[in-house]
């Protein structure tokens, strides 16, 4: 079908003019603040003036005609511009008047342009002449025609840049009233943006271009017609926004690619071959076009756009190796997660200016069949008491933070429809905190926990750069987080273990000595009146309270240290004993070969129990390495010392059985529970260490497997005539 053929073209723009005019007219029964309801019902009405010229222009039959009717449309545009962007000041507004004060600068400049742009439409300067006549006309520009153009553009930008405006401020019910007249109002522009563009690419405007944006128009005022029809323009009300600096305008930013396009189209056009002009051309307008369309319909698209033009057009906000040093300097490694909070808090309210933070973490109770179940939820570890203490595992929150892994800001859930399930569930911890953005706590795949960020003090928004870097902050805090919760379970993993262990000693002792005293129990019913039975059930009883009291001490030994009771002992006598007590004798017997070595030392000032007990242990477990046979060796001296100080008792216990590895040695001998033997406990070696240290001494332990073992304990040498 031919484009151009009048009847056609004057239906769709006739069509186009009525439905203007009726919108106009429907205004005013649907109104709301009275210079709104004006300036609305204007806007309409010189859009429909304007369809009416066009379609006097396509029935002029000569090009003076023609030419008259180009100037009228001029003049309309003009007048329509300062009108749209007056509209796009007050819409939505409760008090227009204030808008009206706080934009007057513009506002006047804008009106100046009108009243010279319309002077200039009736010369010759803007329209110099009209060539055809009817759908095929073409109207030539004159010298300031292109800055006309260039005018309209720029008004174009600022009413989309201030209905963008009004949109972002608006609350997500307002929003809901506001998006279709939103989206009418940007496929309007949209349009009217492509005949202007068409001009300046061209240096003339066809009449068929006008024409054709009268279908998009027509679209765009069915759409408003019907909003209009469901909503007074009083219900669609937004409140007054504080002042905003468009350091990061979608519109603003898309506009100025537009124009660079334009630029340089204008120059590349004229040196193409006629097809090539029509394909550029064609693919510019989809491009634009479709652009527009996507923007205005998808807010996931908008996100997107809005993040990469922050990010790659913008200044950064931050100084981020600074901030970064900021960031290691303030979490301090520590074992309670409650102390990593508060560094947190008071991290994220210095760096973000936040007014308050909360953290949530995964709980974890209840093992893997909880998991199984979908119980394991997330605990608050930090925040104001009146959000919720927990979360469940199947908040749509947690899956929105676990799919996307970036942060995710609160004004987001209302402007996509696919998020509204999250504010709902969440209202309750949104509303305590007034939270302005949540962050995933993710350590690897697995998130772990919720970030929570109250609005700022400034009430300034959380702009792209703000949620991408606390983003990167987030993934290091979960790692602090997370660590934290496994150094805490692990160490009441390793109680627990102990406790069991200790327990399983403690009571398979307890019982060999309740088997004792219920043989003599049960021999009493037989033997009690015989002397001799009471004085061996004495024995037994003696026996039994000294080996539980050994016992206690053993058991108390790990967790305290002990207290000295210091007296002059001989140490060659002591060593007998202590071989005596770990059941060895000096010599060769049973497969072992003990050496004694304790020359010319002389009496010293220590505690005789304990050091009796260290000598023992450190003796026993030399002869169970041995595994039946081997040589243990077992000296003392006393090594002067080079000043005035006492010197030192050197004691050396010194095996030839397996030995033991370098990594236990460093890492787990001397730590209670610790041990090599399939049926130790793990005590004796602690106890040492306690001991060694209470005299205030040192131990050392050189061991490889297979080449034996050799302990060296160095104490203080007292003499015996001295004090400890």
């Amino acid at each position: 079908m031919d484009l151009t053929s009048t009847p056609f073209q004057v239906s769709i723009v006739t069509a186009s003019a009525m439905l203007a005019a009726v919108i106009g007219l429907l205004v005013a029964l649907r109104r709301g603040h009275w210079l709104t309801t004006l300036v609305f019902s204007s806007s309409f009405l010189s859009m429909a003036a304007f369809q009416a010229g066009t379609v006097a222009m396509l029935n002029a039959d000569s090009p003076a005609t023609a030419l008259v009717w180009a100037a009228y449309l001029a003049r309309v545009s003009a007048l329509a511009s300062w009108l749209w962007l007056s509209l796009s000041v007050i819409l939505a507004r409760p008090d227009p008047w204030q808008q009206i004060r706080n934009s007057g600068a513009y506002l006047v400049l804008a009106l100046i342009g009108c009243v010279g742009m319309a002077w200039a439409a009736g010369t010759s300067y803007v329209v110099r002449a009209v060539h055809g006549e009817h759908g095929g006309a073409v109207i030539e520009l004159g010298a300031m025609g292109k800055i006309y153009l260039m005018y309209l553009v720029v008004v174009m930008v600022a009413v989309v840049m201030n209905l963008e405006r009004m949109v972002r401020v608006s609350t997500a019910s307002a929003q809901r009233r506001l998006r279709p007249m939103f989206v009418a109002i940007l496929v309007g522009i949209l349009a009217e943006m492509l005949v202007v563009s068409g001009g300046l690419l061209f240096g003339g405007l066809r009449v068929s271009w006008v024409a054709a944006s009268a279908a998009p128009l027509f679209v765009s005022g069915a759409i408003t017609a019907l909003a209009l029809a469901r909503h007074r323009l009083s219900d669609m009300s937004v409140p007054v926004a504080r002042p905003v600096i468009y350091y990061s305008s979608v519109s603003l930013t898309l506009a100025g690619a537009f124009l660079l396009t334009m630029a340089v189209l204008s120059k590349l056009l004229p040196v193409l071959t006629p097809e090539w002009k029509r394909l550029v051309s064609l693919g510019f307008y989809v491009l634009v076009g479709g652009g527009g369309v996507v923007l205005t319909l998808s807010p996931r698209a908008n996100r997107l756009v809005k993040r990469f033009i922050d990010r790659n057009f913008y200044a950064n906000r931050y100084d981020y190796r600074r901030e970064w040093e900021r960031v290691s300097g303030a979490i301090q490694p520590t074992a309670r997660i409650e102390d990593l909070c508060a560094q947190i808090d008071a991290l994220l309210r210095s760096v973000f200016d936040a007014r308050h933070t909360a953290v949530y973490l995964r709980d974890e109770r209840g093992g893997a069949g909880a998991a199984r179940r979908g119980a394991q939820g997330y605990k608050r570890v930090h925040g104001p008491e009146a959000m919720p203490a927990t979360l469940a595992a199947a908040n749509p929150l947690a899956a929105e933070l676990e799919r996307r892994r970036l942060p995710l800001p609160i004004k987001e859930l209302a402007r996509d429809l696919d998020l509204i399930p999250i504010a709902v569930e969440n209202r309750q911890a949104i509303q305590a905190l007034s939270a302005a953005i949540v962050a995933p706590l993710a350590v690897g795949d697995q998130l772990v926990g919720m970030l929570w960020l109250s609005e700022k003090r400034g009430d300034e928004e959380y702009s792209y750069e703000d949620t991408e870097f606390l983003g990167t902050m987030a993934r290091q805090l979960a790692a602090a987080l997370w660590s934290a919760r496994l150094a805490e379970q692990l160490a009441e993993t390793r109680q627990l273990e102990s406790l069991n262990r200790l327990s399983t000693f403690v009571l398979h002792d307890i019982k060999n000595h309740v088997s004792g005293l219920s043989l003599v129990v049960d021999n009493a019913r037989r033997h009690l009146a015989n002397p001799e039975f009471q004085r061996d059930a004495m024995a037994v009883v003696e026996r039994t309270v000294a080996s539980l009291r050994e016992l206690m001490e053993q058991v108390a030994g790990v967790a305290r240290p002990p207290a000295l009771r210091a007296e002059t002992v001989k140490m060659d006598e002591l060593l007998g004993e202590a071989a005596a007590a770990a059941g060895l004798k000096p010599g060769a017997h049973d497969g072992i070969q003990l050496t004694v070595r304790c020359r010319a030392v002389p009496p010293v000032r220590v505690d005789r129990r304990l050091v009796m007990r260290l000598l023992a242990n450190l003796l026993t477990n030399a002869r169970e390495a041995l595994n039946g046979s081997g040589e243990i060796e077992l000296s003392a001296r006393v090594e002067e010392a080079a000043g005035e100080g006492p010197g030192r008792l050197i004691v050396v216990v010194r095996d030839s059985g397996r030995g033991m590895s370098e990594t236990f040695v460093r890492e787990a001998l001397f730590r209670p529970f610790a041990t090599t033997k399939p049926a130790g406990l793990g005590i004796g070696l602690a106890q040492c260490r306690s001991i060694v240290e209470a005299h205030q001494g040192d131990i050392v332990v050189e061991s490889r497997p297979g080449a034996g073992t050799t302990f060296t304990v160095s104490l203080p040498a007292q003499g015996g005539e001295g004090g400890t």
